[in-house]
């Protein structure tokens, strides 16, 4: 259950960074249900940094879905 639960977020964040990367403009969550757009050309820092935040996120999801997975699959 576990694993499944890191790889699907790591897949979300692996996918939002694609989506960012070819529309050009990524969606960073507030608090709450605010969410504000940031485009590549008129906020590059921000949209910078929600990309390499969700990047970041992606691989340590994916990261600890492996691990343990493979920690189920040989328990000592």
């Amino acid at each position: 259950m576990l694993p499944t639960l890191f790889l699907v977020l790591g897949a979300l964040f692996f996918w939002l960074v694609f989506r960012a990367y070819v529309s050009q403009e990524i969606q960073g969550r507030g608090w709450g249900f605010s969410t504000r757009t940031y485009q590549r050309e008129s906020q590059p820092v921000w949209y910078w940094v929600t990309f390499a935040s969700y990047l970041v996120c992606a691989a340590w999801a994916t990261a600890f879905g492996v691990l343990a997975a493979l920690r189920l699959l040989n328990p000592k």
